[in-house]
């Protein structure tokens, strides 16, 4: 989770989180880069007793989220660590920070109750001075190979969780514990209720995990709210396949209301067919699903195939019916032609943008 999501979100209780758009990891590239401050070294940080070795202890009890990275095996696979964590690989201090994490983990009650747990090594400060660059102050849990950021109130909650039995956990904490045992990366949530119109707006519990040692899988299960809302689901991922023709490692099985998926191979996690299916209305739906429950994360993504077939002399008109509406518009005044940037969002990956004069494009994207 982004720096500036506890900054401008937990830490006031407020949601005013401006989108990051490398990646709900990576920073905003178009913003300009924060103030270098020096990194704080674990001596000169907080730190409190490991209530104990347990670390998913600390998710919620009633989580709306929770997800889990193994950074070690996602770096040795660097098509899976783009396309999960959306950013470059050149992206420095970043990169640097990432580096010295073992272990990623979040968990999330609600909106303002988030905590992020983090193991690694972290005595040269890569991971530390990179929080505090942007304000936020991490809890360092008895030495440098643990640290833990959030609203107070939550870590305090964390803390107290971890020094005992976990009890009474909900599907969410369930899920994610079960997938952890073998699968690297998880991630589980239940979605809230929307009108957003999207394919996957019935969902109303989802799992996703990736093996990533062995044999490559992806296992997952989306629970509907009707028997006849995941029969859509399934019948649209069918078309999907067709129309993409980069699904085809993946199964779909449907039982009541239930489904539950699985891809083997690396074809779907690292192979040409993967970064196809992300390009396309199936990414574009999958980021829908998976990053609603991220705050500050942007709402609306683009195919990147329908992106790159924007071309100049385009209207705009045109642009909007191929892709529909921008991320943001950024409009110079004062010039004889009006002149726009718009910038659109790719799921799981980065930005373009193009320029339009008079309402036309000039500048196809990039």
């Amino acid at each position: 989770m982004t720096c500036e999501l506890y900054k401008k979100g937990f830490y006031d209780g407020k949601m005013k989180v401006e989108a990051p758009g490398g990646g709900w990891i990576g920073s905003n590239p178009n913003k300009a880069p924060a103030p270098t401050t020096t990194a704080a070294k674990p001596r000169q940080a907080r730190v409190v007793p490991l209530p104990g070795k347990d670390y998913l202890r600390f998710l919620h009890p009633n989580a709306s989220l929770a997800a889990g990275f193994d950074l070690g095996n996602l770096f040795r696979t660097p098509e899976v660590m783009q396309a999960l964590l959306g950013m470059p690989d050149d992206q420095g201090k970043l990169m640097a920070a990432l580096e010295e994490m073992d272990h990623f983990w979040l968990s999330m009650g609600s909106a303002t109750d988030g905590v992020i747990l983090m193991t690694g090594k972290f005595e040269k400060g890569a991971a530390a001075g990179l929080f505090y660059s942007q304000g936020v102050i991490p809890v360092f849990l008895s030495d440098a190979h643990a640290m833990m950021i959030g609203p107070e109130p939550s870590i305090q909650a964390a803390l107290a969780r971890m020094a005992k039995p976990a009890a009474n956990d909900g599907w969410v904490t369930k899920r994610a514990r079960e997938l952890s045992k073998d699968h690297e990366t998880w991630l589980v949530m239940e979605p809230a209720a929307n009108g957003s119109g999207s394919v996957f707006q019935s969902i109303r519990k989802f799992a996703l995990g990736f093996r990533l040692s062995g044999e490559a899988q992806v296992d997952g299960e989306a629970v509907a709210e009707s028997e006849a809302g995941a029969q859509k689901i399934a019948a649209w991922i069918e078309q999907m396949k067709k129309g993409v023709g980069a699904l085809d490692a993946l199964k779909i099985g449907v039982d009541g209301a239930s489904l539950r998926f699985v891809a083997k191979d690396d074809g779907l996690l690292t192979g040409y067919g993967g970064r196809k299916a992300m390009s396309s209305d199936f990414g574009v739906e999958l980021y829908g699903l998976i990053m609603g429950g991220f705050p500050g994360m942007p709402a609306r993504t683009a195919a990147e195939d329908k992106i790159l077939a924007i071309r100049k002399g385009m209207k705009r008109e045109d642009v909007l019916t191929l892709v529909g509406a921008p991320l943001s518009v950024a409009a110079i005044q004062g010039l004889d032609e009006p002149r726009e940037t718009w910038t659109y969002q790719v799921p799981f990956g980065k930005q373009f943008s193009l320029r339009l004069d008079n309402g036309v494009v000039t500048q196809a994207p990039r």
